[in-house]
Order: C-alpha cells, then structure tokens, then sequence
C-alpha cells in the first residue's frame, strides 16, 4: 500500500485529497502542520509528501528542504498543492526540492495525474 502524507493548514485540503486519493492501494496521512509532520515523515518515510507553501510555524519550502537533506527522505517525491499561482513560486518550490506543483483550486483529474505520475517511478524501481 503506498502512503502519502498531506501537510496542509487549510483543515478542509487533507481531507478533500483524502477523498480524492485513497483507495484500497492508497492510504493518506493528514498530520495538519508542517512541524507536526517533519518527526513522523522523518520516522517513517512515506511514497509521497503533498506540501502547501503558506503555513504558520514553518512553510512548505521549508520543509521540503529538510527533507532533502536527509538521507531517508532525500529520494520521497514532493507535490507542491498551493494557492501561489505566480511562475516564481513554481520556480521556487524546485529550486528548494519539489517534485511538482500544483496551484489551487485544483481538478481532481489533475491531482490523480500529478500524483500517479510521481509515485510511478518508485514502483518501476521497487520493480526492477
């Protein structure tokens, strides 16, 4: 079963991409804050992180650059899912380690896509 963290402080997101996303393959863990996060992702490395940027206490960008500085966590595909529409926040969000990025409001046909697309080369690997 693959496992994808959600760390969003919209209360409504976790949820909505819970919905989305899990199925019999897939189970979403929503830790609500991006310090809440970091020592469980840390302690146990999901197939997928889906960060939003804005959140109080520590941001998304920062997050995911301590998760690519650990070795264990280094390789975890990242999706940024954000209300930034602007081209530097895309930017941004690779230069600190993001996989993708997708801006909100989002398609739901968008999330599975993005989403199927990340965890795709983590299957091909556990294949191979």
């Amino acid at each position: 079963m693959k496992q994808i963290v959600v760390v969003d402080d919209d209360p409504d997101i976790g949820p909505a991409v819970r919905d989305v996303l899990e199925s019999r393959d897939v189970h979403v863990e929503i830790p609500g804050d991006a310090r809440t996060a970091l020592p469980a992702i840390l302690r146990e490395p999901p197939d997928l992180v889906i960060l939003d940027v804005n959140m109080p206490g520590m941001s998304g960008w920062e997050l995911c650059a301590i998760l690519r500085r650990q070795s264990t966590t280094r390789a975890v595909p990242i999706l940024f899912l954000t209300g930034r529409h602007e081209v530097k926040d895309r930017i941004t969000a690779m230069q600190f380690g993001g996989s993708d990025y997708l801006a909100k409001p989002f398609s739901v046909e968008s999330l599975r896509e993005k989403v199927k697309s990340l965890l795709q080369p983590k299957q091909r690997s556990e294949a191979g």
